[in-house]
């Protein structure tokens, strides 16, 4: 051959026996299996990259490709026989350099910058060596790739030879190629490439055209059911290798499923727990429509030591960090239990459970609810232990008590605010009402109930005008310094604190200790006087032990139980009389209606 090449990067045909491995190749040790696999590559595919070489005074030495130099002399010490059809790669193309600086470079970057197949060329090449046929794991051993990758190409050579062409000639993205693997003909994979091609259409957007009335094995009713379950039972499906999903066909049999074992996971639970009544229910939630008719009862949330909260948050903060053995998970499980309370026997069973499947926590359980009680025709309808006038005032003086607290939590106020404002929250659940509108916290009747003064100042008709907003007035309010600043946009913050995530609102209340009782004490005209006779003779023989409880207080008018159950609770000696112990006392001091607990934390 000719020794006088001058030109840099030229393309030649050489003769394999000419060809030798340069000193300045990276890799001039390969093991042997290595060789052999990338032989079985080339016998089968045939060689898709040139070799890069560099031509020095006794010939062309290889600087890029020297496995498949080894692999194209091995091939040929066999005289080219592994495949009958095998034609012999013989000359070899070699892109050339004369330039030792150019070779230099080559032999140092071609192993990390090689460029890559063209995915249509990769996916020929896995079908070539399919054909003859190869495995999929020695396909992927030819290249040094892994069984999966080997099989989602191959899932691309099933595509219509046009579809393949398009992809090579970049007409089509590799994602839209994807998509197309789920044409359930390749006349429809045909019709939809037609409307693609050269297009800017999402690879989502016919992923869904050409499965229309699937399900994802990702969805919460599959997840639910469960995949076995589904096929056990006649469903059908396709697999969609590059969404690493499965799509259910038979939507109608998934919903049947979904239902009989949604109603047989209620009633186990129902069984389980002691309640009443159980209801399944389809939705991903329990909506408003299904409750609003109903009495919900919450569990009196349980109190634990100081050392116990610390010892929780040790085991939640180990728990995070996956570090937990099985004593510490029992202990943890223990502690919240307690912590979040229980439902009485007698609320159980009086009452009943809603069912359901969420999509992030799966099987889901909301407690408790009463049916409205049935009233003979003709009777009179019982009044209800507590009007909803007095709820409501309840529910104020329960956020009241949140708000002084947060009154002197400038760091979290400030997260609150952030976090309103960073547009993630939906506008039901933002904790701040930030139209600078202060929130309802006055009971309708306020005996009983006394704010911090710096709360209640705020709750008083405003009779004087501010600043008008001149510059001078806004420079003044600067003057007073930060700290004033941030007194005032804490408290501000603090009064438009709402319940629009009652979640969050009970975590707070958690966190900051808010104790109800400071603010507020049970009296016969706020309170006590506007619930039923019945619910007073409970609330005395629960907090009045039988021994000291005196028979005659269910004889007394509702009036006189109001005002004797007010002395209980502020009156020493009223409970002196009665012979109580401390630990009585301390229950009566402790004590508040449900309406004034917050709810459960769930999530």
């Amino acid at each position: 051959m000719a020794k006088d090449f001058i030109s840099r990067g030229d393309l030649r045909l050489i003769p394999l026996a000419e060809l030798r491995l340069s000193p300045l190749n990276s890799r001039q040790e390969i093991a042997s299996e290595e060789v052999e696999a990338m032989a079985e590559s080339l016998a089968v595919a045939g060689l898709l990259q040139n070799l890069i070489g560099h031509l020095t005074p006794e010939g062309i030495e290889i600087v890029g490709g020297g496995t498949r130099l080894r692999a194209l002399q091995r091939l040929a010490a066999e005289g080219w026989s592994r495949h009958p059809d095998l034609i012999p790669i013989d000359p070899v193309p070699v892109k050339v350099t004369a330039d030792l600086q150019e070779a230099v470079a080559w032999a140092g970057t071609e192993n990390s910058a090689r460029s890559a197949l063209h995915p249509a060329d990769e996916v020929r090449a896995y079908a070539a060596m399919r054909e003859r046929g190869a495995s999929l794991s020695r396909i992927a051993r030819s290249f040094a790739r892994s069984e999966a990758h080997v099989e989602r190409r191959l899932k691309l050579a099933d595509l219509p030879a046009e579809a393949l062409a398009a992809l090579r000639a970049n007409e089509i993205s590799l994602e839209m190629a994807k998509a197309l693997t789920l044409a359930p003909s390749g006349a429809r994979c045909l019709e939809v490439l037609g409307s693609v091609r050269g297009r800017d259409v999402r690879p989502e957007q016919v992923r869904r055209e050409l499965t229309p009335g699937t399900v994802p094995s990702t969805d919460r009713r599959v997840l639910f059911v469960g995949l076995e379950a589904y096929l056990a039972a006649g469903g059908t499906s396709q697999r969609d290798l590059f969404a690493d999903r499965t799509l259910l066909e038979d939507e109608a049999l998934l919903d049947r499923l979904f239902a009989e074992k949604g109603a047989a996971e209620a009633e186990r639970i129902r069984a389980e727990e002691g309640w009443e009544w159980a209801t399944w229910v389809p939705e991903e939630y329990v909506s408003w429509t299904v409750t609003q008719k109903l009495v919900r009862l919450h569990a009196r949330p349980g109190k634990l030591s100081d050392g116990e909260e610390a010892e929780l948050a040790a085991l939640e903060e180990r728990e995070a960090d996956d570090t937990l053995d099985e004593v510490g998970r029992a202990r943890l499980t223990e502690l919240e239990a307690r912590r979040e309370g229980t439902f009485t026997d007698a609320q159980r069973a009086s009452s009943g459970i809603f069912v359901y499947c969420s999509s992030r926590d799966g099987l889901s359980v909301e407690r408790a609810y009463q049916l409205p009680r049935a009233v003979p025709r003709g009777a009179a309808e019982a009044a209800p232990d507590l009007p909803q006038s007095l709820i409501e005032d309840l529910h104020r003086i329960r956020l009241g008590a949140l708000q002084a607290r947060l009154m002197d939590q400038s760091e979290l106020m400030l997260d609150l605010l952030a976090w309103s404002l960073g547009g993630g929250l939906r506008p039901w659940a933002r904790p701040l009402a930030i139209s600078s509108t202060d929130q309802p916290i006055v009971p309708e009747k306020g005996e009983g109930t006394r704010y911090p003064p710096r709360l209640a100042a705020r709750l008083e008709p405003n009779t004087s005008l501010g600043p008008d907003g001149i510059p001078a007035e806004f420079e003044a309010f600067r003057a007073q310094g930060k700290k004033h600043r941030n007194q005032i946009l804490t408290e501000a913050l603090a009064r438009t604190f709402c319940t629009g995530s009652s979640g969050l609102s009970a975590a707070l209340a958690r966190q900051l200790g808010v104790e109800v009782r400071r603010i507020w004490t049970p009296t016969a005209q706020g309170f006590l006087g506007r619930c039923s006779a019945g619910y007073l003779d409970r609330l005395w023989s629960e907090l009045v032990p039988a021994p000291e409880a005196d028979q005659s207080f269910q004889k007394l008018k509702k009036g006189e139980k109001a005002k004797r159950l007010e002395a209980l609770f502020a009156d020493p000696a009223t409970r002196e009389a009665l012979g109580l112990s401390r630990e009585d006392c301390a229950k009566i001091d402790a004590w508040l209606p449900a309406e004034l607990d917050w709810p459960e934390v769930t999530g």
